[in-house]
């Protein structure tokens, strides 16, 4: 091999090493984009509103107008959210064994607590519950899809689903607490 040959045989090599270096420094960063968005959403959140609207577009707002509740993501992966009308509905006493079974089912119709892991999709924009435990059961083990709208102190999730076979869509609002 002459001279010149080597010499473009090792423009070559730098060129495809200085390459091969730059695509690993952009997927590094796109990681990093990745992880900045399920950073961003670890926190306590407030929820603000929550609506859920039928096919026809009639909002309905299963836990009022001013629901509470709370939305926890930690940095371990873990979330936990508990959300409740306001105002509670009434009981006729403070003794839990007294409360009669329309009572029980007021309270739990509104009422909606779950744990688990959760995972951040930030290409698609979506954040997965995978809760373990429900106080309904019916999110135990399912993969529980919300579209989510971030910035500094505002999550918005949303998600369409199938009920009684009409589909409902629902939007729920959060404050960052701090």
């Amino acid at each position: 091999m002459n001279r010149r040959a080597v010499i473009l045989a090792s423009r070559q090599a730098i060129r495809g090493t200085i390459v091969c270096v730059c695509l690993l420094l952009m997927l590094g960063a796109c990681r990093a984009l990745r992880a900045d968005d399920a950073a961003e959403l670890v926190g306590s959140w407030k929820l603000v509103s929550y609506e859920d609207r039928e096919a026809s577009g009639k909002p309905v707002y299963p836990y009022g107008r001013a629901p509470a509740g709370l939305l926890v993501y930690d940095a371990t992966g873990h979330m936990a959210v508990q959300m409740m009308k306001t105002p509670p509905p009434d009981v006729a006493t403070d003794d839990w064994d007294r409360f009669t079974p329309q009572e029980k089912v007021a309270l739990f119709d509104g009422y909606v607590a779950y744990f688990g892991r959760f995972e951040v999709d930030s290409t698609r924009k979506v954040v997965t519950h995978l809760p373990s435990a429900d106080l309904s059961r019916l999110y135990i083990g399912k993969r529980e899809e919300r579209h989510y709208q971030l910035t500094a102190e505002r999550l918005i999730l949303s998600e369409t689903w199938v009920q009684s076979g009409k589909p409902w869509s629902g939007v729920r609002v959060f404050e960052r607490l701090k």
